[in-house]
């Protein structure tokens, strides 16, 4: 059985071909897990930007988060974060 995390702030960090970094976040009114729901608000984020630059990364985070795990929250008291990889097919 895995453990859910869930989060309302979903943020975009952009790192240009000159190092700049620009980060933009949007906090939603409700807990999403959803990778199509994170996603779809990284891309929102990502196109009210003015791109001048050529783009060398792009982050996508999601944090102010609720588990449902026990173990989940001691280790967020602990770290103050807790890391899930998500995989994206583009």
């Amino acid at each position: 059985n895995k453990s859910k995390v869930t989060g309302k702030t979903i943020t975009l960090k952009i790192k240009y071909s000159d190092f700049t970094l620009q980060t933009r976040s949007k906090t939603l009114p409700y807990y999403v897990s959803e990778k199509a729901i994170i996603l779809e608000t990284a891309k929102d984020l990502l196109y009210q930007e003015k791109l001048n630059n050529s783009v060398r990364l792009l982050g996508i985070s999601l944090s102010n988060l609720n588990t449902d795990s026990k173990k989940l929250e001691a280790s967020a008291k602990e770290k103050k974060s807790v890391s899930v990889q998500l995989k994206f097919e583009f």
